[in-house]
């Protein structure tokens, strides 16, 4: 019989098991984006506050743009010659549960596993990581809950901390557009911008410094779009010789998957890329509503998963062979 992948601790325990421990590992999913690196950091100043080691390992690549809020926190990128220590009292793992996000560290996390702690809000992940879970699908991000926890631990919210946690929140709701923001979100940004988050000069960090070559990738993309599904559904398709053309990084195509939605009709967008890793990379969105699409339904059925309004999955298939499959299944919900 198959462990659900669901809460099973209060707030109040894994603030207990903080507590006990002297040195703590903090981890996410490769690659990590707003909500991953704003929880990580700000649980690592937390429990610094309280007089212990606290260390991030990163499964990279980090974007730039996080490198200054990172800083001056103890972080790590982990690579084959830089593996976490063993010598931990207890690991955390934020913002995932999925295995298949954690490669690299698989070995260590089983090695430890009755040390490792999960939290998280998507609403699949392997139970079998861990026996310690506290899960939240109905939050908007891992930064939310865990700002519960720093409250719960009695570490005073002051600017090093309400920063990256406001950094979470916001990119995870993009912005508080998305249907993910809740009546609890407002309030928890709220308390941060009290606690001097700077939200203005967040916004213009994350979202007003990309280069040149974003502009000329996405003149790439936008003239691959494609309407489908009876014009319900927008597909781009962004292979390497796009990313060549514009000099530009596959990191560089973020965010690209919300911009079809600005369209009436289009209900469902995906962004379908090449990765230099020879895998194509599913990135889906979709409107809120009363007829909204699950696109986690989607991204599951090639072997990813993640929200209901934003999932995705990564194929090992050409381009040309997941593009009518992915049209196939957009066609189908």
């Amino acid at each position: 019989m198959s462990i659900r992948y669901e809460t099973n601790v209060e707030l109040s325990a894994l603030a207990d098991r903080i507590l006990a421990a002297n040195r703590v590992a903090i981890t996410t999913h490769v690659k990590p984006d707003g909500d991953a690196i704003g929880s990580t950091v700000a649980l690592a100043r937390a429990i610094e506050y309280l007089g212990k080691e606290a260390m991030v390992w990163y499964l990279g690549p980090v974007m730039d743009v996080f490198k200054s809020i990172i800083a001056p926190t103890q972080a790590h990128v982990v690579a084959e010659a830089v593996q976490p220590p063993d010598d931990i009292d207890l690991i955390i793992i934020t913002d995932t549960g999925a295995r298949s996000q954690l490669k690299g560290l698989g070995d260590w996390l089983d090695r430890h596993r009755d040390k490792v702690c999960i939290v998280d809000h998507h609403i699949q992940g392997d139970a079998s990581l861990s026996d310690c879970r506290l899960i939240r699908t109905g939050t908007c991000a891992a930064s939310e809950i865990v700002a519960d926890l720093i409250e719960e631990l009695g570490v005073p919210m002051d600017p090093s901390i309400a920063e990256p946690l406001y950094l979470g929140i916001a990119t995870d709701t993009g912005w508080f557009r998305f249907s993910n923001t809740t009546p609890s979100t407002f309030r928890h940004a709220a308390t941060l911008v009290e606690a001097g988050a700077d939200h203005a000069t967040l916004f213009r960090k994350i979202e007003q410094t990309d280069p040149p070559s974003r502009l000329r990738l996405l003149a790439r993309a936008l003239s691959s779009l494609a309407i489908v599904a009876n014009g319900r559904a927008a597909v781009i398709t962004l292979r390497k010789s796009d990313y060549d053309a514009a000099g530009a990084t596959p990191d560089e195509s973020h965010g690209f998957s919300d911009l079809p939605l600005s369209v009436e009709s289009i209900e469902v967008a995906c962004v379908i890329a090449e990765t230099n890793g020879g895998h194509v990379k599913l990135s889906l969105r979709s409107k809120p509503g009363p007829n909204a699409v699950d696109v986690n339904q989607v991204a599951r059925q090639f072997g990813g998963g993640g929200h209901a309004r934003a999932s995705g999955a990564k194929i090992d298939v050409s381009i040309d062979e997941a593009r009518p499959k992915v049209v196939a299944a957009l066609e189908k919900v």
